[in-house]
């Protein structure tokens, strides 16, 4: 061969290679489909059916366990009858269409089932993304609160259509064995096409609320069992005698975050009030949490949670139940009650000799309540194969039918588990004698438990229930903590039921969308006005970055021209570049002007999205919620630049003063830096034990007013020596700034100290006169760092502040030893002092690097936080931050239009720091050591 044509044939392949990569790029961004029909070597059919992970769908065959094992046996003994069943129902159809459904060998068929994989977010179920990202698993699994978003989006295959010849081949004693009456309403609605349809299926029985309670707290204690009998009353009764902070034992679990309502709903039920109602006349749903009845339950609930009492020892503590909802505080024995699923079928999940159940205690009125739910599968409806579909349901038959409960039975008792098996089904299937072994009375509290629940909320986009509904939990929270509530108990329950008025008002007008045709009217008019003016800013915005970072002039004959790209000169530069702009184009700028389209959109990831104009940028500008999280996100980005770009700084700046044993300061300040981020997340919220015995806790309650007070005095000081060697120099702005940073730092401090030297209800004249003395007290409540609106950003903060604080120290460190000391010198010689040497130094020196770490710090800030905050707090305790806030609207809620309306308007609020940013760093000049201007 000759060279010429070699040369030839290696640039074709070359570009060939460059298309095929260009092509496998695309195809990835295809919709692609999970399960498929293939065939074995050997001519078999195979049907492969990809299933949900979320809620052990298929048991992983690995575990030994007595309960895997039960399940894996029922998964087996599916796969083995799955060639016959489908020859009973199936065959005679699929070989008399080979055209439709393949062809293929029908006579010969099997099925396999594969677990969908992929990675997991906690709070968000694995199957929304699959179904996002195109790569959706056959079988879903669906929950009660998001099934209306899953048939509304178009998620799920009707189980009941004739020509499917599904669900109306079922006997009804199938039915009946499989599907409890109250499940009906959840699994059958009407779907986007006005049609009534059912859309999923139960799986793993209902499962009910009921009361745990630790049978070795209440013997401690000396409290007596709960019963049937069991009121509000004798749940606050016990909680109090349980809650024994020095020993880190409460009453209750509960919990806090964005889903608090979750906990709350069952007082709720059972003082006779609801979250959702139905009004079939005019098929519309509407939230009434907003009664007399809620305000009543929220009154229960925050005396149970936020109550004030004061220990043996003088200190002052709130409620009696842990909010953590850390399941291994109940399981160490430090948690004395909790409200528990229990499952239909097994009751695996207690042990008897620890653990009793009770059922769930009457309200005021003598009502009974607990949340009654269910796992439930679906058929995604996008499956393309119908063989896929088809074993895909009869999957999900066989799951729970009676054979398939036989089998499990038998496993289960023949592991010894019998006594956790529902007694029902023991008797069903002939194991009277495993039977008696059952803890007595378990039955009839799960059969009182079935009787007097009341569904999850399951209406139009009830998916947002648990968040709007624990806003106004968690302002009534806030109003108790700061005493603003009447002592008076109609008065207080007034006040709690105008709470709940404004919370159920958000809410129908989030969740339902009520509002009225003017209120549309002035929020499009007001939109289009703001994007207007957006626009207009943007352009010009735009125009002056050009500007900045266009090439300098020249001079060429006397005439002044700019720099062209000289292609020339540079055009192998320029080509090596297509792959790196080809990739940013691709994924950076097409999703961009996606997302542009999808802002003027109801998009909907399945179906067809319909344009609303500026709809979603209307209801952003007069959402509260919205704006609320975007203050939290200037709160949290204040925080960071106060706490992790200045305190490396110093501590450099300290460091390189340290004499001896600089290297082990060092080491000790860069450590935290290792440790995984999940790691310091979990230690954090360790320490963050909301009573007296917690970490933190322990150390700041021993700290004394003085400390405080003194502490900030010192800091102010300082900070005003500070800016009155920067005003002797005409630095008036920075002076200024320092002296408003000491004050901001004596104020936060103060604010630690205040409720100290201040007691509650006292007159001023009484306060001056017992100030002297309290001066060397400490604080007599514990922090709620996580739970309280007041701490939660700052705890959130200090992690980040612990882990990173070393690494930022290091780099400043470094710099600090490249200034050379003749500056120093010269320093010492005009008559510097300490102060003047780090303003009119060290900080000239160290600007270039402090203005590249301010911009890292700030976007860090803020587009760092949605992680942060999640792993901490979830969003609750008035810390989501306008990232998480986004994240929660598109993936947890499926409102992708708004969410995308949202990140433009977090772009637009941010372009005028990255402008500015642009042109510093358009201005910065980079020198080695010892170049010379």
């Amino acid at each position: 061969m000759r060279p010429s044509n070699a040369g030839a044939s290696t640039r074709r392949t070359g570009w060939w290679g460059v298309l095929t990569l260009i092509a496998a790029l695309l195809a990835a961004t295809a919709p692609v489909h999970a399960g498929q029909v293939v065939m074995r070597d050997d001519g078999t059919t195979v049907i492969r059916v990809v299933v949900s992970p979320e809620m052990g769908l298929l048991p992983d065959p690995t575990r030994t366990d007595t309960f895997s094992r039960a399940e894996t046996a029922v998964v087996n003994e599916f796969v083995r009858r799955f060639p016959t069943i489908f020859a009973q129902r199936y065959g005679d159809e699929y070989k008399a269409d080979p055209d439709r459904y393949g062809r293929h060998d029908w006579d010969k068929v099997a099925v396999e089932l594969v677990p969908f994989s992929t990675i997991a977010v906690t709070g968000l179920e694995t199957d929304l993304l699959a179904i996002a990202g195109g790569v959706a698993p056959d079988v879903l699994y669906v929950q009660f609160r998001k099934s209306n978003n899953y048939i509304e989006n178009g998620f799920l295959h009707p189980l009941d259509k004739p020509e499917d010849g599904y669900l109306t081949t079922m006997l009804p004693e199938e039915v009946d064995f499989r599907v409890n009456p109250k499940i009906w309403p959840v699994i059958r609605r009407k779907g986007p096409d006005g049609e009534t349809r059912v859309w999923a299926m139960p799986f793993g029985g209902v499962l009910g609320t009921v009361l745990l309670y630790r049978k070795d707290l209440f013997d401690r204690y000396g409290v007596a069992y709960p019963t049937a009998d069991w009121t509000w009353t004798d749940l606050m009764a016990a909680s109090r005698k349980l809650t024994n902070p020095q020993d880190s034992t409460y009453g209750m679990l509960l919990g806090t975050g964005k889903y608090e309502s979750w906990f709350w709903n069952n007082y709720l039920w059972a003082a006779g009030g609801d979250v959702m109602s139905y009004d079939a006349a005019t098929d519309q749903w509407r939230c009434v949490f907003d009664s007399r009845e809620a305000a009543v339950a929220l009154d229960f609930y925050l005396r149970l949670t936020t109550e004030k009492w004061t220990d043996a020892q003088g200190r002052i503590h709130r409620g009696y139940a842990d909010l953590t909802n850390l399941t291994n505080n109940w399981d160490q024995g430090r948690v004395a009650m909790r409200m528990e699923y229990i499952d239909g079928k097994l009751f695996s999940t207690i042990n008897p000799d620890v653990t009793g159940m009770a059922p769930t205690p009457k309200g005021p009125t003598g009502i009974r309540a607990g949340e009654l739910n269910s796992r439930m599968m679906g058929l995604f409806s996008q499956i393309t194969h119908p063989a896929v579909r088809d074993a895909a349901w009869e999957f999900i038959r066989w799951h729970d039918c009676e054979d398939a409960e036989r089998l499990r039975t038998r496993v289960m008792v023949e592991g010894g588990m019998g006594r956790f098996i529902n007694p029902t089904y023991l008797k069903l299937f002939g194991y009277p004698e495993v039977e008696r072994l059952a803890p007595k009375g378990w039955s009839e509290i799960f059969r009182i438990a079935i009787e007097s629940g009341r569904p999850e909320p399951y209406g139009k986009n009830s998916n947002f229930a648990y968040q709007l509904v624990t806003i106004p939990i968690q302002e009534a929270r806030a109003q108790m903590l700061a005493g603003n509530l009447p002592e008076d108990e109609e008065a207080r329950l007034d006040a709690l039921q105008e709470i709940l008025r404004r919370g159920n008002a958000r809410a129908n007008e989030e969740m339902i969308g009520v509002i009225s045709p003017q209120e549309r009217r002035k929020r499009n008019w007001t939109a289009g006005v703001v994007l207007v003016a957006i626009v207009i800013t943007f352009i010009l915005v735009l125009r002056r970055v050009f500007r900045d970072f266009s090439p300098a002039k020249i001079s060429v004959g006397g005439v002044s021209r700019r720099k062209g790209l000289q292609l020339h000169a540079y055009g192998w530069a320029y080509l090596l570049l297509v792959p790196a702009l080809a990739t940013i184009l691709l994924w950076q700028y097409v999703p961009l002007v996606r997302g542009s389209i999808m802002a003027f959109q109801d998009y909907r990831i399945l179906g067809q999205s319909s344009w609303v104009g500026v709809q979603n940028f209307g209801d952003l500008l007069y959402d509260n919620l919205w704006w609320q999280a975007v203050w939290n996100s200037v709160r949290y980005s204040f925080l960071i630049m106060a706490l992790t770009f200045l305190p490396p700084i110093v501590l450099a700046i300290l460091l390189d003063e340290v004499p001896r044993a600089s290297v082990l300061f060092r080491v000790l300040y860069y450590l935290p830096a290792v440790i995984a981020g999940l790691v310091v997340t979990l230690l954090w919220k360790q320490f963050y034990e909301p009573n007296a015995m917690g970490v933190l806790n322990s150390v700041v309650m021993r700290i004394p007013a003085v400390a405080f007070v003194g502490m900030g005095l010192l800091l102010l000081l300082l900070a005003c020596i500070f800016a009155m060697r920067l005003w002797g120099h005409g630095s008036r702005i920075p002076a200024v700034v320092f002296v408003i940073a000491g004050l901001v730092v004596l104020f936060t401090l103060l604010q630690l100290a205040l409720p100290i030297l201040v007691r509650s209800g006292e007159g001023w004249i009484d306060t001056l006169v017992y100030l002297p003395g309290r001066m060397l007290a400490t604080r007599e409540e514990a922090f709620r760092w996580l739970t309280d609106p007041d701490t939660a950003l700052f705890a959130c903060v200090l992690p980040m502040v612990w882990a990173g604080i070393g690494p930022g120290c290091l780099i400043y460190l470094a710099a600090l030893r490249g200034i050379p000391p003749d500056y120093y010198e010269a320093a010492d010689i005009d008559g510097a002092n300490f102060v003047d040497k780090i303003l009119f130094v060290v900080f000239p020196m160290l600007k270039p690097l402090i203005l590249i770490n301010f911009i890292g710090v700030f976007n860090g800030a803020w587009f760092g936080a949605t992680s942060n905050v999640l792993a901490m707090t979830g969003g609750g305790a008035n810390t989501e931050v306008a990232g998480l806030h986004i994240f929660y609207k598109a993936f947890m809620f499926l409102k992708f239009g708004p969410a995308t309306a949202m990140a433009w308007m977090l772009a637009f609020m941010l372009i005028g720091f990255t402008v500015n940013q642009l042109r510093i760093l358009s201005r910065l000049e980079f020198r080695t050591t010892g170049e010379k201007k």
